[in-house]
Parts: C-alpha cells; structure tokens; sequence
C-alpha cells in the first residue's frame, strides 16, 4: 500500500467514524448497515481516538505541609471550644464558668 493510499484509507475511516458516532447505532448495527466488518471500526476508533483528543497538560497544586497550629478542643455540653497556643487564661475561664451556668 502506498503512502497516498494509507493516507486516503486513514481519511475514508475518519469519515465514516464521524458518521458511526452520528448515527447513534451500535456498532455491530452501524456495521450491518454500511457493509463494514465490527472488528475494522473497533480497530479503526482505537487507532484514530488518541489523534481525536488533544492530552490535557497536568497542572499540579500547591499543597501546604506545613504543621497546624495546635490546639486544645474543650467540650461543655453541646458547646465546643478550640483553645489556641495563644489563649487569654482570663477569657476561658469566665466562658467556661458562662457554659457551666447554662
């Protein structure tokens, strides 16, 4: 086969799997309609679908690995306290007397 003739069989295929995927047929039933062998169109999508679909580049994310900040949660009843390093000693103790009244 010629350069000229695989080029020519490569552009017959595209037209015809556009025109498979227009149908909304199955293959075995696009096949059975336009006298083609079901193994030469599935040969043919697997060949040309790659061609068909420009790669996506990967973009990759930043992701932050750095420590949380650590904390101490304090349950009282259904209230829920996250404590920081930096907590006012004051503060938590009058919002816990608070939630304990409650």
């Amino acid at each position: 086969m010629t350069k000229e003739e695989r080029i020519e069989q490569k552009a017959a295929w595209e037209r015809r799997i556009a025109d498979f995927k227009a149908s909304g047929l199955s293959g075995a039933k696009w096949c059975a309609a336009n006298n083609q062998k079901p193994h030469q169109l599935w040969y043919w999508l697997k060949k040309l679908e790659p061609q068909a679909r420009p790669e996506t580049p990967v973009r990759w994310l930043p992701v932050d690995l750095s420590d949380p900040e650590p904390t101490v949660t304090v349950r009282i009843g259904p209230a829920v306290i996250e404590v920081k390093q930096d907590f006012d000693p004051q503060l938590l103790i009058k919002l816990v007397k608070t939630l304990a009244a409650v």
